[in-house]
């Protein structure tokens, strides 16, 4: 495989995306596009990372049905290695279908990820010694808490987490110490620390208290109020790049590339890694996609355009 990697371990799907032409009629039919692209929180990450430029193992499950055949093709199209993951014979691949509104934020989501379910301990500790090689580890909590758990006692490397969703973060929490990194949006830290966030101060707060649970960088995403990164050095809030949303999804999963490209390439200064989260998420906002074309250099043209703008 490739001499310097990073491992990702989470979910991989055909993403169906609904988006009106005007304001959504609730219960009617309305005139607008429906696109088709490979997605997954996983392979979202993995994509935007490889795109920046590092090579990405991803791992995963995913049918044997045309959806598995087509982000197959895809993964290799867009360099992200499968190398490690596997395609399950008779099942179906994971769906998620979701609908936005006239601007691009998103409505309603229903994702089917049943297939995960086959990432299993056992199906991880064949794969052990290929992730504990890679720089590090990032985790989506599309993975049950068994294997979260197992990930979390063996992998040597960082490991990095993003809890997905609510629901979903739910199966981090018992583990938070055992993360070098931890992405959640407002309301998984809410969940994580039970501190309501509705300040600057609030996220300070909850960041402070992952950070005296075990975890070692914390980067709370606020939306609309950029993110705000700590460690036990310091905590910074990096507020967001003026942007024209075309689509919303996807900006989380971009912003954890960003992360995880950061720390491949040792960066550990919290504005850099705050202002490149913020350049990556507005990359992310302005395409219609869920994985942007981001490069390297056009998050350093964004950067430098809005730094000099102010």
């Amino acid at each position: 495989m490739m001499e310097e990697y990073a491992v990702v371990v989470g979910g991989m799907n055909m993403d169906i995306c609904g988006m009106p032409a005007e304001r959504p009629l609730m219960r009617d039919s309305n005139i607008g596009q429906i696109k088709q692209s490979i997605g997954g929180v996983g392979q979202n990450i993995a994509q935007n990372v490889t795109r920046l430029g590092f090579p990405v193992s991803l791992i995963t499950v995913y049918g044997d049905d045309l959806y598995g055949y087509q982000m197959q093709k895809e993964c290799q199209r867009n360099g992200v290695s499968l190398e490690k993951a596997q395609q399950i014979k008779e099942r179906n691949s994971a769906v998620y279908l979701f609908v936005t509104d006239e601007t691009g934020d998103m409505l309603v989501g229903v994702n089917e990820m049943n297939i995960c379910e086959l990432i299993t301990p056992e199906f991880l500790e064949q794969r052990l010694d290929h992730i504990n090689h890679a720089k590090l580890c990032i985790v989506d909590a599309n993975l049950s808490e068994q294997a979260i758990a197992y990930l979390a006692e063996n992998v040597t490397v960082p490991l990095l987490a993003d809890p997905v969703s609510i629901t979903k973060a739910k199966r981090i929490k018992p583990h938070l110490s055992a993360f070098d990194t931890l992405k959640p949006n407002r309301l998984e830290a809410e969940l994580f620390t039970g501190v309501k966030i509705d300040t600057i101060a609030d996220a300070k707060k909850a960041a402070q208290i992952m950070l005296d649970q075990g975890v070692k960088n914390v980067f709370i995403s606020l939306g609309k109020d950029g993110i705000l990164g700590a460690n036990q050095s310091q905590t910074l809030h990096v507020s967001p790049f003026k942007t024209k949303i075309v689509n919303a999804n996807g900006a989380g999963d971009c912003t954890m590339a960003a992360i995880c490209w950061c720390r491949c390439h040792d960066i550990d200064s919290l504005q850099r890694i705050g202002w490149i989260t913020q350049a990556a998420a507005s990359l992310a906002l302005e395409s219609p996609r869920s994985v942007p074309e981001i490069t390297p250099e056009k998050l350093d043209q964004k950067l430098t355009q809005v730094l000099l703008a102010n």
